[in-house]
């Protein structure tokens, strides 16, 4: 008898390699389908068709697990949540250590579907969430600040070449010195908008004065952390943050 029906999505910035598989009261798990389709509304449409098709029994519970891929796999996951799916977003290290474990060594997308999909029928996992607006857009400020931060550090390094070299361009040199100070002008104003985003929420404000007292934990290092881990709402132990 069927209990539980799981759903694994490998997903890209394009595609998406679905597979779906039931566990029954024996815990065998079996594959039953497989899919690839857009990373897109209409390829989120085929997907609910295709789960629709192949989850005939709605009595039963479903499962979608996922991998946290950078964004890419935001839209889907917000969309499935939306049409009233369970669904699981597992860290990278979480899968790949349980991939290990059953001994898949070969590494493709389409593997990497169906062992989300066996995970999800063999273990409870957490259900997810959608990221609150408050971390999304603290997560906006941080990683566009990061973003900057390391085309400054090119400017920097192609300043410092075209200086060391055996003749100077003084229009390079003046162009590389006029983005960079740009660069520094966006970093001051965004390191002021992390900082009046924390101060716009009380708890957060409060746990972010708390934490800066550590020694060399500063303001930005600190709403990086916060911001790419909702909150630590991934997380259940500090080992999990560590790693």
């Amino acid at each position: 008898m069927t209990i539980k029906y799981s759903i694994g999505l490998d997903i890209s910035s394009k595609k998406v390699n679905g597979s779906i598989s039931l566990i029954n009261d024996s815990q065998k798990v079996t594959v039953m389908s497989s899919i690839v389709f857009n990373n897109s509304l209409k390829g989120f449409s085929d997907l609910s068709l295709w789960i629709k098709k192949w989850h005939t029994e709605p009595e039963i519970p479903l499962v979608i697990c996922m991998e946290a891929t950078g964004v890419y796999h935001e839209n889907c996951a917000l969309y499935l949540f939306e049409k009233g799916y369970d669904v699981s977003i597992i860290l990278p290290n979480k899968a790949k250590h349980y991939l290990i474990s059953m001994g898949l060594k070969s590494k493709n997308d389409s593997i990497d579907a169906k062992g989300l999909a066996q995970m999800g029928a063999e273990q409870a996992l957490v259900l997810w969430q959608p990221l609150g607006k408050y971390f999304y857009e603290l997560r906006q400020y941080t990683r566009q600040y990061q973003n900057i931060q390391e085309q400054k550090t090119v400017f920097n390094n192609q300043l410092h070449s075209l200086k060391s070299g055996m003749y100077n361009n003084k229009t390079i040199v003046k162009q590389l010195d006029n983005c960079i100070k740009l660069f520094d002008k966006q970093l001051k104003e965004l390191e002021k908008r992390i900082q009046e985003h924390i101060n716009s929420n009380s708890e957060v404000k409060q746990k972010s004065m708390n934490i800066c007292k550590i020694k060399g934990i500063a303001t930005l290092s600190l709403a990086t952390i916060l911001a790419e881990t909702n909150g630590f709402n991934l997380f259940k132990n500090y080992k999990q943050v560590v790693s």
